[in-house]
């Protein structure tokens, strides 16, 4: 028992104890935080820790003891969730994809949308990748005479399956003589501003499915935001 003791707990110092408990061999330990004036609708919080066990079987085991307690909103679910260990076979656990690699960039200007696209899908190569654009309306505007279907603002967002990878797929984008055209309707790379690399979470959502390959056109920043806020690395 950590205390305090229930009467005495409040908000901002809640009531906490732990649990020492055998999952087969492995012995964990189970630090239980209760909301105030337990049992609420606001469910206890779960802590792992076991010796040899890695930080992604502790998040995967808080996971499925947070999942227990939903089941029960407004009752006292502490000890029954806590039976779900007893037969914890860890073989089971869901511990995600470890070691995947997202890069995300931006574009101001995007010629010819059709080369384009056809040039960053071979360059992810399988990997999911999706883009979000704006149109521009050049039918009068000299500077895009030789333009097919240009875009502005296009931002991309790919999910390789580890650093290697990414690497690989970052140098094509970047070196590509023909990843878009130019000016003047000949093969040209492409100029673009990485935002974000960084390696993701093992359970964090995918931009897509193995071999996806998509895009959405936005037309406002808010419109983006919602397209692109959660797979960005404060939330992936």
């Amino acid at each position: 028992f950590l205390g305090p003791k229930v009467p005495e707990a409040t908000p901002d110092n809640p009531t906490r104890f732990w649990i020492h408990k055998k999952a087969g061999e492995i012995s964990l330990t189970v630090t239980v935080t209760m909301p105030d004036k337990y049992p609420s609708d606001a469910p206890p919080t779960f802590g792992v820790e076991g010796e040899s066990l890695e930080r992604a079987h502790c998040d995967a085991i808080e996971e499925l003891l947070d999942e227990q307690a939903s089941y029960m909103p407004g009752m006292a679910c502490i000890a029954t969730s806590v039976l779900v260990l007893d037969d914890l076979d860890l073989s089971t656990l869901d511990l995600g994809i470890p070691g995947r690699c997202r890069s995300i960039f931006k574009i101001d200007v995007v010629n010819n949308s059709k080369r384009f696209t056809k040039s960053l899908k071979s360059a992810a190569a399988g990997s999911p990748c999706v883009y979000y654009y704006r149109t521009i309306e050049c039918q009068n505007n000299a500077k895009f005479s030789f333009a097919v279907d240009p875009w502005r603002a296009v931002y991309v967002i790919c999910d390789a399956a580890d650093k290697k990878t990414a690497v690989g797929y970052m140098k094509t984008v970047r070196t590509d003589g023909a990843m878009d055209m130019d000016m003047l309707g000949k093969p040209g790379r492409i100029q673009l501003t990485v935002l974000e690399e960084f390696e993701m979470l093992p359970k964090a959502k995918s931009v897509a499915e193995e071999g996806g390959f998509a895009g959405t056109e936005y037309r406002t920043d808010k419109d983006l935001d919602e397209l692109m806020n959660s797979f960005l690395a404060a939330a992936a």
